[in-house]
């Protein structure tokens, strides 16, 4: 008897172990059963993580693709606008290798301030001819589209052959890459340290693109540049004078002097019609009258002389003679200005 109750009683422990080990190993968590004793399935995290490693490699991937982008257009972009004011009117330069090359002005006179801003010379031309119908006279624009189609020649081929010349049919200076027009210079395009000449302001310009781009030797001259139009020679113009009549003392001189330099460079004849003044420009033709008789001559003057108080011109030996002064030496005379050519 005792043993089939022990039996019983070791039967229900049995079974009553089996129930809490049933209850325990399968508690309800929202309708699904948790197994603490099961491995968790971590597969789903790790796609996770895969598929955020692989967009952050593509990133980075398209972050240094645009490095290297802004740092191929950096190199290729060799040109920069800085914006000011000149002469009172809003004007940009042209900087190619941070030397200047050209200055644009714009066509007038305004009362807003240029800004003094640096603009990358990459901005898009697209985007300047968006803008009003003003924009062709304006100084940055201007600017902005030849320094566009300089760096666009230049990608486009790292030789270029940059030339200048004379346009006959816009009668203008024009600055050509590759054979094609770049810029013309005129009054409102010009070096930016101008010579106030536009021809020489475009050889200096296409010089300074020549050694900036591909370091080519200067141009000694521009194709075609116009020979400039023969100067009539000046004319010496005789200029009659009206002027008082003045007195004093006539001397002359001669023999002693005759073959020597005269003031003015030429040696001194006796025997031509000339004389010596203090003053009245060389070239000057007077009218000498002898007080004493009346008798008078023409005579130029081309040396400096007498030096001698009172005395008022001194005559050539000829000259004297024809006023009947040899004997006497020192006549009273009346000097009147008829002919002056300068000094």
């Amino acid at each position: 008897m005792k043993h089939k109750i022990w039996t019983g009683f070791t039967a229900f422990l049995i079974f009553s172990n089996v129930g809490v080990a049933y209850c325990y190993a399968g508690i309800l968590q929202e309708g699904k059963i948790y197994q603490p004793n099961k491995p968790i399935d971590r597969t789903l995290e790790t796609n996770d993580n895969s598929q955020k490693a692989v967009a952050n490699s593509q990133t980075n991937i398209l972050k240094v693709g645009k490095d290297q982008l802004n740092r191929q257009e950096k190199q290729n972009t060799i040109t920069k606008i800085l914006g000011h004011e000149l002469v009172g009117r809003p004007a940009a330069t042209l900087y190619v290798h941070n030397i200047p090359v050209l200055t644009f002005l714009d066509s007038e006179k305004t009362s807003k301030k240029a800004d003094h801003q640096s603009l990358d010379s990459s901005l898009k031309v697209a985007t300047l001819q968006s803008s009003n119908s003003d924009q062709q006279k304006d100084s940055l624009w201007r600017a902005s589209v030849v320094a566009s189609r300089l760096n666009q020649f230049i990608q486009e081929s790292p030789n270029l052959e940059i030339t200048a010349k004379w346009d006959v049919n816009t009668k203008g200076y024009i600055i050509l890459v590759n054979q094609q027009n770049l810029v013309e210079i005129n009054e409102q395009t010009i070096l930016p340290d101008t010579t106030n000449d536009l021809a020489t302001d475009t050889l200096q310009a296409t010089n300074r693109l020549r050694r900036q781009v591909n370091n080519a030797p200067p141009l000694k001259e521009i194709a075609g540049k116009p020979k400039p139009k023969p100067q009539p020679k000046s004319q010496e113009v005789a200029i009659n004078l009206i002027t008082f009549p003045f007195q004093g003392w006539a001397s002359w001189y001669g023999p002693k002097f005759h073959g020597r330099f005269s003031a003015n460079g030429e040696r001194f004849n006796q025997y031509a019609m000339t004389a010596a003044h203090k003053t009245l420009p060389f070239g000057t033709k007077v009218r000498v009258t002898n007080l004493d008789n009346g008798n008078s001559v023409i005579v130029r003057i081309n040396d400096r002389g007498p030096f001698i108080p009172g005395r008022v011109i001194d005559l050539s030996s000829a000259a004297a003679l024809v006023l009947g002064m040899i004997q006497n030496g020192v006549v009273p005379v009346k000097v009147e200005v008829i002919e002056s050519r300068g000094s």
